[in-house]
């Protein structure tokens, strides 16, 4: 089944999400009309200060980057690292200038229990254009070092229910993951039980609202903020090569991520989407207790997915 995934050089990618329809054509043009080393430099020096179109674009580029990175980068505001739970020098450790993401995966011969694989999805809710996206993210564990490195990092949108579903069991049937985690909030539980009662996936139910004894995504110990010291663990690799398969993907993950944080006083994402950041944290959930396999068990049987696990 094919999906519509923007590719590096289109439109959507050099002007993210509400900008195409706003910019103007010849900015848009100029832009792709050079050469990939200098767009980023051509796009900085168009006439925006003269556009008739400045107040708008801008507004969509707030939107889209969120209040913290646009304040930085576009209005040269110096804020504070300290504001982003996720800046970009936490991550910047593990990121794997020479490698790439891949499109399937397959453990090692002879040294599969070392191993694991999982796969997280955030849910997206419509299939409207500019709607949510649905993200998923893989992941492989190794269990000796205990270092987890990003697999894939996929994100879609305008699927229907059925397309979604198809979605989910053609990708782990790609990965093989031992356990696909799918988010469990409100109407999204419905995902998780179609899935894990009409196909083969090895469903495990997550909820980032906190339920059935799990922790809430706001929980210091294990919610979201508990990413931080696993990449100041250096537990986190991320296939970082310009241009490889699914590299744009990647760089939207590193964005979401510096723009979420203490806003106000309440944790969320300042930009426009989250969706990689609460698949990366719902991943994040499922490598932990990959790391052993007893507590995997556990966890299949309380969150009411078929124990698959038991063989971990």
């Amino acid at each position: 089944m094919s999906t519509a995934v923007a590719s590096t050089n289109t439109r959507t990618a050099l002007w993210p999400e509400r900008w195409p329809a706003i910019a103007l054509t010849e900015c848009i043009d100029e832009v792709e009309a050079a050469a990939p080393e200098l767009r980023s430099v051509v796009k900085w020096n168009l006439p925006c200060d003269t556009c008739p179109e400045m107040a708008r674009c801008l507004n969509a580029s707030r939107k889209s980057k969120g209040p913290f990175i646009y304040d930085r980068e576009i209005l040269t505001v110096p804020r504070s690292s300290e504001s982003s739970l996720f800046p970009r020098e936490l991550f910047e450790p593990g990121l794997l200038r020479g490698s790439e993401l891949v499109p399937h995966f397959a453990k090692t011969y002879g040294i599969e229990d070392r191993f694991a694989v999982a796969s997280a999805w955030d849910i997206a809710w419509s299939e409207k254009t500019g709607g949510d996206w649905m993200v998923k993210m893989t992941a492989v564990l190794d269990r000796e070092s205990g270092k987890r490195r990003i697999l894939d990092v996929l994100r879609v949108q305008k699927l229907s229910f059925a397309q979604q579903v198809q979605l989910i069991e053609a990708e782990w049937a790609k990965y093989r993951d031992d356990i696909v985690v799918i988010e469990s909030d409100a109407a999204q539980l419905v995902w998780g039980q179609y899935v894990g009662e009409t196909t083969a996936v090895p469903v495990v139910r997550h909820s980032a609202g906190g339920s059935d004894g799990k922790a809430s995504k706001r929980s210091l110990s294990e919610g979201v903020p508990s990413l931080i010291m696993e990449l100041e663990s250096k537990r986190w690799q991320v296939p970082y090569q310009r241009g490889t398969f699914h590299h744009e993907n990647v760089e939207v993950f590193l964005s979401e991520a510096e723009a979420f944080g203490w806003n106000d006083g309440k944790l969320e994402g300042v930009g426009e989407h989250d969706d990689t950041v609460m698949a990366w944290w719902h991943l994040s959930w499922a490598m932990n207790r990959l790391l052993d396999g007893s507590r995997f068990a556990k966890v299949t049987q309380t969150s009411g997915a078929h124990d698959r696990g038991s063989h971990i």
